[in-house]
């Protein structure tokens, strides 16, 4: 996983990742910047209208916020980071004082990392680059190191794990929901969902031993040795597709209501998603 560590404050921080190129945080951006506009509609708008390019222009990635112990609250944001010259760019678009301040920033802090790079003219120019290297260096030789340790494992005693061989077109309940775009409230494939289909259709997918059958197969998890993972074979990912296809409009609900807190009205919210057995399984998407 790509790590990202803070090199310096200023108006927004600065940051840098794992090949020693300096990044911004769209979120810490569009604070600075004090948009009007919600964040997410506003990263989503910026980066389609001026067609930025993902992993050149951007890196998106995934926050997570745990919730309590029994896993409510846990929830995830789609996050962003941004090269220099793509922030400096959303910043002229901005087209305000705060913008084109925050712009001359950059262009001030590159033209400052250019040239300690290319002439390191004090100790601590030294220090910055010596260190960067001795990080990089590390994190080469514990990822060899890894490497090595994994070529080490005994293949056999990994193959008395599994039961069954997981083959390329099996999938999990979150990879069917990817491919039908279902995702749920907190912006994950809505894995549950695909479940409440699967026992629908009578597949056995609650066993905690191994099971298999033409539908699907319940192997143990190589790392987490004590969960059972549930395999959809090609069978039973047609035979859920299908259903839902033919199914969604019928089991498809929508209320509007009003949320009621101790400090009162919240206001009106709208509800949708779809209704298996009395069960509600709340989407974001329709």
């Amino acid at each position: 996983m790509m790590e990202f560590k803070k090199v310096e404050e200023g108006i927004v921080p600065i940051y840098e990742n794992d090949t020693n190129e300096k990044l911004i945080n769209a979120r810490e951006l569009h604070n600075v910047l004090k948009s009007n506009t919600k964040f997410a509609d506003w990263i989503k708008r910026r980066l389609e209208q001026y067609k930025f390019v993902e992993n050149e222009d951007f890196i998106p990635f995934l926050k997570f916020e745990k919730g309590d112990e029994r896993g409510f609250g846990n929830k995830a944001t789609k996050e962003y980071y941004l090269t220099i010259d793509t922030a400096k760019e959303i910043c002229m678009i901005e087209n305000n004082e705060t913008g084109r301040k925050i712009r001359k920033y950059f262009i001030e802090a590159e033209k400052r990392y250019r040239e300690i790079i290319s002439n390191p003219s004090n100790v601590f120019d030294f220090m910055h680059l010596a260190l960067n290297q001795i990080e990089a260096n590390s994190k080469n030789i514990e990822s060899n190191t890894q490497r090595i340790d994994n070529l080490e494992i005994d293949v056999q005693d990994i193959k008395s794990k599994i039961d069954v061989s997981i083959k390329n077109n099996y999938c999990l309940a979150s990879d069917i929901a990817e491919q039908l775009s279902l995702y749920s409230e907190n912006k994950l494939p809505h894995s549950n969902f695909i479940g409440a289909i699967a026992r629908n259709l009578g597949y056995k997918i609650s066993y905690k031993h191994y099971y298999e059958d033409d539908y699907i197969a319940i192997v143990k998890d190589i790392v987490k040795n004590d969960y059972w993972q549930v395999y959809f074979k090609p069978l039973a990912i047609q035979e859920i597709t299908n259903w839902f296809n033919k199914n969604k409009d019928e089991i498809y609900y929508e209320i509007q209501y009003v949320k009621n807190t101790k400090n009162g009205k919240k206001g009106e919210i709208k509800e949708k998603g779809y209704k298996i057995e009395n069960i509600c399984y709340k989407i974001i998407n329709k």
